[in-house]
Parts: C-alpha cells; structure tokens; sequence
C-alpha cells in the first residue's frame, strides 16, 4: 500500500534532468516520487563522504567568486518553486550558487562525480525557471556554470531554445499525468532506485541471469 498521495505532482529540478538526459528509462520511478510520499529503501551510498567533498569544492568556489567581487547567494537561499497553468504540477530547485554583480549573474552547480548529460539539463533547467522564479534573478542577464573539481563549464541561456522549452514541457506533462508513466523494471533501472518492492512488485532485486547456450553464431 502507498503510503500518503501528494496533494498536487512535486517534481524536483534534479529529477527532470534525469529525464531529459534520458538518464532514467524508468519514466513511472520518477512519477512515483512526484506524486507519493513514500518509506525509501536504504543506499550504500556513502552520503557523508560525498556531502563533505561537495562542500569542499562549494566552499572553494565560494571564496572564488567573493574574490573577484560577486555577491554570493549559496543554496538554501537560492531555493526556489514554481506551479504551471497548464498542468498542475509544482517544480522546486535549489541550485549550489547564485553569484551577482552588475546586472551579470552565474547559477552554478558543483559536481564532485562523473560528468553525466543530466548535469547539463540541470543548469539549462535553472537558466529557464529561475528569471521567472527567484526575486534576485530578475532581469538579469544569467550565464550557467558547472564547477568540477578540476573544470568549469559555462553555459549560454540561448541553450534554452524552443526545442529544450519543448522537451521540458513534454517532461512535465509525463510527470503531472495521473495516469502512471511507462515502468521499466531492470537490474540496471532497479539497483540504484530507493521505491521498495511493495510499492512496485515488478522490482528486480537481484541480477537475473541468462542460461548460456552454445550457437553456432560464433
């Protein structure tokens, strides 16, 4: 039995750049999470290793920025949420940085992992929602920046054109739907996903190996 039904779709940046990035193939996984409150499964994450390495380089970047003369919002204060006309879903985001001076402003995002494509649509997804979202973003001229451990990126807002619009809006529409998103189940989609086998009985829960046959194929 699913534990509490949101009142309204909650949908987190992070989750629709999984899905845009095509990162996630499981689409019903992430509407599961914007639609019910749920127990999560434990990780082997190692959170606080990655928590004190994503703060060391947040820090670093932080110091950065004030000194070449930025005002530096950093992400509690950069929290932000927004509901759409058209589908009545809410998106929430809360990007690492937010750094001003002179009209200029950069929303960057630390990333101490692999480099992924949803990174990507992660900062386009900001550099969309925040200048109609965030009181300090308004009317400013917004540049995205992914700061790695040892590279930045930075990423234009002309990125976000009619087509990336679209896909986001498509996106949205999978997720807001009350009728429940395509499942994959696989040992690949199940391993990392936290949803337990009582909200989702196709759950895969351990590598399903094939019989190996001889074929003359090879």
């Amino acid at each position: 039995m699913v534990d509490e039904l949101k009142p309204f779709p909650s949908i987190w940046v992070t989750w629709l750049a999984r899905l845009m990035a095509g990162e996630t193939q499981c689409q019903w996984s992430i509407w599961f999470r914007a639609h019910y409150k749920y127990e999560k499964l434990g990780s082997n994450f190692d959170s606080a290793k990655w928590n004190a390495s994503h703060q060391a380089l947040l820090h670093q970047r932080i110091c950065e920025l004030e000194a070449e003369g930025y005002s530096v919002c950093v992400e509690g204060e950069n929290w932000f949420e927004i509901s759409g006309k058209s589908y009545a879903a809410k998106v929430s985001g809360k990007p690492d940085i937010i750094a001003i001076a002179d009209q200029q402003g950069f929303v960057e995002d630390c990333k101490t992992g692999r480099k992924k494509n949803s990174d990507l649509y992660q900062v386009l997804i900001y550099l969309l929602l925040l200048p109609i979202s965030h009181p300090k973003c308004r009317g400013l001229s917004l540049v995205g920046r992914l700061v790695y451990p040892t590279e930045v990126i930075e990423i234009q807002a002309d990125q976000v054109d009619e087509v990336f619009k679209s896909q986001f809006r498509e996106a949205i529409a999978i997720l807001s739907d009350v009728t429940p998103a395509r499942k994959v189940p696989s040992f690949q989609e199940c391993r990392y996903c936290d949803i337990a086998g009582r909200y989702c009985p196709e759950r895969i829960e351990g590598r399903q190996a094939l019989a190996a046959e001889e074929h003359d194929l090879f």
